[in-house]
């Protein structure tokens, strides 16, 4: 009788430690599968912003909720002319120069840019393989 009272409260035991542990599991996935992002993600037009200056909100703290706005993204450069990277530059399989033409990738409309390039040059070494 001992042994049937002890096997009882050990499936008891189990099961109460099988439905914590799974109810916990359940809501860490609801957590992170984070469906505000997912919301938001499919409110944004094609020619959104990723970025804003972050001048624009020192100081402030943005709150669960509230709509983002293009003011309160971050620029990618803190100018006063701002560029935006576009999320046809984001997809894959796209340069945003010509490779050999020797400009950045963070120069601006890049086929349209005019003055002298600077390209990146490092020394030579056997791991770059450079002419020598």
């Amino acid at each position: 009788m001992a042994s049937s009272s002890l096997l009882s409260k050990l499936l008891l035991l189990l099961f109460i430690s099988y439905i914590v542990l799974w109810s916990s599991k359940v809501d860490a996935q609801v957590e992170e599968t984070s469906l505000k992002l997912m919301r938001d993600a499919l409110e944004w037009p094609l020619s959104v912003s990723l970025y804003s200056d972050l001048n624009d909100n020192e100081g402030e703290e943005e709150v669960d909720g509230e709509e983002e706005t293009g003011h309160s993204r971050r620029s990618l450069f803190w100018t006063r002319m701002r560029y935006y990277i576009s999320y046809a530059a984001l997809s894959a399989n796209r340069i945003p120069c010509p490779p050999r033409s020797g400009r950045s990738y963070y120069t601006n409309n890049c086929f349209k840019a005019h003055g002298p390039v600077h390209p990146y040059s490092r020394g030579c070494s056997r791991i770059t393989r450079c002419r020598r």
